[in-house]
């Protein structure tokens, strides 16, 4: 006479997911004056605006979980949004097992705890996607707001170049800036 046996295996796994996305682009700025000029300038402006110096050169401006580091000399901007979260993934197995036919009970547990952990494994991707899509979600809101800020700065570093270079030419005998519409004249004694 063949028993059979039912077999609840249970597993729960604590993971930390991350997800992230990052966009990296070049700032325009024109070559007004000599690029260590323009990038000495850049990098003031950047500092004015909240960014800090690293070792390596670059400035950084972290808010929450985006990051945004901008290299003076080259003009690179890149833009990184990360999100992380610890969860716990549970799941339950049922399996059964007979002692005289068919899988035997240490199988059945076997096979049920190899099937629990591909679960759990596909729960922890379906997480992760969640994690990803946060992030680039939570990127692409901060790039609404950094664009105009970043044309702002660019803006105001030409200017500042301009006025620089300017001095170089000659005396500067009256510079005119409308504020609406960013223009600028500068009118110099050569």
């Amino acid at each position: 006479m063949s028993r059979a046996y039912r077999i609840t295996v249970r597993e729960s796994e604590t993971r930390d997911l991350r997800g992230s996305d990052e966009i990296c682009t070049q700032l325009e700025l024109l070559g007004i004056l000599p690029p260590e000029a323009m990038a000495k300038l850049l990098a003031d402006e950047l500092k004015r605006g909240g960014f800090t110096e690293g070792e390596d050169g670059k400035l950084t401006r972290e808010t929450g979980k985006l990051t945004v580091t901008v290299d003076p000399c080259s003009g690179e901007v890149s833009v990184k949004s990360e999100a992380e979260e610890r969860v716990t993934i549970e799941a339950k197995k049922e399996a059964t097992g007979w002692d005289d036919a068919g899988p035997a009970p240490d199988d059945a547990r076997a096979r049920a705890k190899e099937q629990l952990k591909a679960d759990i494994d596909k729960r922890a991707e379906r997480e992760s996607a969640r994690l990803q899509a946060e992030a680039s979600k939570a990127l692409e809101a901060h790039l609404d707001d950094l664009q105009p800020e970043l044309g702002k700065i660019v803006n105001k570093v030409t200017r500042e170049a301009l006025k620089e270079k300017a001095k170089q030419l000659g005396a500067i005998r009256e510079i005119a800036e409308d504020a609406e519409t960013g223009n600028m004249t500068i009118t110099i004694e050569v």
